[in-house]
């Protein structure tokens, strides 16, 4: 049994704004497009009894080589299962008057191990957040395992255990996703049921990801932004709100055309909101009504200009993280979303 506590302070999103000396536009550029891993070592590599936990959990771990620019991508499997798993969030209140909040985690490995079976619901792949890993998912891809769906986490380039010096926000991204699933279909592991769950940075690598693939066969995008171009500003100024005093907007337009020219990439590849118009997979969107890091209208942006059939959902009082740690209620409506939308049609 694992019970594992989420941290809820924005220490990780500081590092973005850390502009403390130096030409600042160069320091913010090489800040936003450096690897996450190579900035902050994440627990995962840092912690091997924390690593241990989680590789004891996984059906199957591997990498995936990937590219141009070559990477390899952290891969692992949770096999449908019951893994006795619970989880709950829990809420402290603080003298303040603020609250503060955490997840707790509770499962067991069966004994033996799931093996691979030949018929599943379907393969849901999970993206998680800027700065976060793959094990930072695993509260829902136990939720989906134990409801039948063979679940595939994987750290993103220059997140976790993949490798990568630069993130671009999409260019890179899709591609290392497109070739991934290539590797699970090679392997039988994914057939034509695909599905995506992503939060924050990963609900919009998983928009990107469905425009140009047609193999995804439905979206669930928790608290998505509707352009990474936009983001550093946005995002900075929310969390640390005195230090990005010292940069004018110019200043971020300046940052984001070197970061761009630093990682070798195109903000045009970022524009979620041109991508949802091609994408065929239905979406479902879901925002937190307190979110002042990636604001609720992004979300309605985005399922205003999706083409297909989409669905949209508000937890009114949710902020960006505590949205990103929970499970119910929305647990619910996302299980009932991908069995209606991964059932292959009926035989004619």
């Amino acid at each position: 049994m694992v019970v594992r506590f989420r941290s809820t302070t924005a220490l990780v999103l500081a590092v973005m704004v850390t502009i403390t000396s130096g030409c600042l536009t160069s320091k913010v550029a090489k800040l936003i497009t450096t690897a996450p891993n190579l900035q902050h070592v994440p627990a995962i590599v840092r912690n091997q009894k924390y690593a241990q936990e989680y590789d004891s959990l996984y059906s199957q771990a591997w990498r995936v080589p990937v590219g141009p620019p070559v990477a390899e991508i952290s891969v692992a499997t949770l096999e449908p299962a019951d893994y006795h798993f619970h989880y709950e969030l829990v809420f402290k209140n603080l003298p303040n008057g603020r609250v503060s909040f955490s997840s707790k985690h509770d499962w067991k490995v069966p004994e033996p191990r799931p093996a691979p079976v030949a018929k599943v619901k379907g393969t849901i792949v999970l993206l998680h957040g800027y700065y976060e890993t793959k094990e930072d998912m695993v509260h829902w891809g136990l939720r989906l395992a134990e409801a039948g769906y063979r679940v595939v986490l994987l750290d993103l380039r220059g997140h976790g255990r993949s490798t990568g010096p630069w993130i671009s926000y999409g260019t890179f991204e899709v591609k290392d996703l497109r070739q991934v699933l290539d590797d699970l279909q090679a392997k039988g592991l994914a057939d034509e049921r695909i599905g995506v769950l992503g939060i924050s940075y990963g609900a919009s690598m998983g928009l990107l990801w469905a425009a140009q693939d047609r193999r995804i066969g439905a979206v669930v995008a928790l608290e998505p932004f509707s352009n990474a171009r936009d983001m550093p500003e946005e995002l900075g100024r929310a969390v640390m709100p005195k230090m990005t005093a010292l940069l004018s907007s110019a200043d971020f337009v300046r940052a984001t055309d070197k970061a761009a020219q630093l990682g070798g990439f195109s903000w045009k590849d970022g524009d979620v909101v041109a991508a949802v118009e091609h994408v065929t997979a239905p979406v479902l969107y879901i925002r937190g009504g307190d979110d002042t890091w990636v604001a609720p209208w992004h979300s309605q942006r985005l399922y205003d200009h999706t083409a297909g059939v989409k669905g949209i959902g508000l937890i009114e009082h949710d902020n960006h993280v505590l949205l990103a740690m929970r499970l119910a209620p929305i647990d619910t409506e996302v299980l009932a979303r991908f069995a209606e939308w991964l059932t292959p049609p009926a035989p004619k």
